[in-house]
């Protein structure tokens, strides 16, 4: 994470010199135009400019929202994190050149504090890192085959709240580790104890601390046992269709605490390796999305 805070400097430091300027260049060369100058150049000029501070935008924006989504895997309290960083505000949609100028220099001020204030979570704690769930859990090819959210039950046909992700891989794909944690639970959960987890077939619940737990469902084979200690990227099983699964697939959990009981949250937030999609939410908005009650306990957590 440190070294992605980093990066994040590095491109702070490029855009804030590079963008305001070219932008006010291209306003310049405008009125020039509008005075009777080589027009054609003049046009050329602008363009380019103006399409290098929508690619630097398009960038800026990219770099907050992965900021923000390590700020609500680190916990951050909206009222710490840069306002500026709100993708609602439109400080990047501005039109005309000054006020787009304007807005990239308050959004690159606004990653830089946002890095900083990340950069202080990793010193207060040394171990935050790792123990932070972050990557895919799936080596190789995969794609969504289930989203977070209310749907209608493929099964039942009635509505439900879905508390994962799918992810569809061919059979065998390696299953990882997203994050250093204790395997609390590893089998095939039975009907009468965890209804709602049964359908999941082979089951690997690991804890991170006291921060996140994730679970694994679908799986053909699972490599750990419970009481493994187990570090990110390391194999914990295989990608199967046990359960109610038609197709391989890993179904995907991951849990965090809220007023004092475990509560599921969108596992898309905690993926920083790959993009399966395309929207830009506010550090809020996250913190604010976790599964409607009642979910059932997970097993070996508590």
């Amino acid at each position: 994470m440190i070294a992605f805070a980093a990066l994040a400097v590095l491109l702070c430091v490029s855009l804030w010199w590079s963008v305001p300027a070219a932008v006010r260049r291209s306003e310049r060369e405008d009125e020039l135009r509008s005075t009777g100058g080589d027009a054609g150049a003049t046009r050329d000029a602008a363009a380019r400019a103006r399409g290098a501070a929508a690619e630097f935008s398009e960038r800026a924006l990219a770099w907050g929202d992965e900021l923000s989504r390590i700020a609500f895997l680190y916990g951050v309290a909206p009222s710490r994190w840069p306002r500026a960083l709100d993708p609602g505000l439109g400080l990047l949609a501005a039109a005309e050149a000054e006020r787009l100028a304007d807005g990239l220099r308050a959004y690159l001020g606004g990653l830089e504090r946002g890095r900083a204030e990340l950069e202080a979570c990793e010193a207060r704690d040394p171990g935050l890192a790792r123990r932070t769930p972050s990557i895919a859990p799936i080596v190789g090819t995969c794609e969504p085959a289930g989203f977070f959210g209310p749907r209608v039950s493929p099964w039942t046909g009635e509505e439900e709240f879905f508390c994962g992700l799918d992810l569809a891989a061919p059979e065998g794909s390696v299953v990882v580790a997203p994050a250093d944690g204790r395997v609390v639970y590893a089998g095939r959960p039975r009907r009468e104890v965890a209804p709602r987890l049964w359908q999941f077939g082979n089951v690997v619940v690991v804890a991170h601390g006291p921060e996140w737990a994730t679970v694994y469902g679908h799986l053909s084979r699972a490599f750990v046992r419970r009481g493994d200690w187990i570090r990110r990227g390391q194999r914990i099983g295989s990608v199967g269709r046990s359960g109610w699964a038609l197709s391989p697939r890993l179904h995907y959990e991951v849990w965090r605490p809220q007023g004092g009981l475990w509560h599921p949250t969108d596992p898309l937030f905690t993926i920083l390796d790959r993009r399966f999609d395309s929207g830009h939410r506010t550090l809020a908005e996250m913190l604010a999305t976790s599964a409607p009650e009642p979910t059932g306990e997970l097993p070996g957590l508590r």
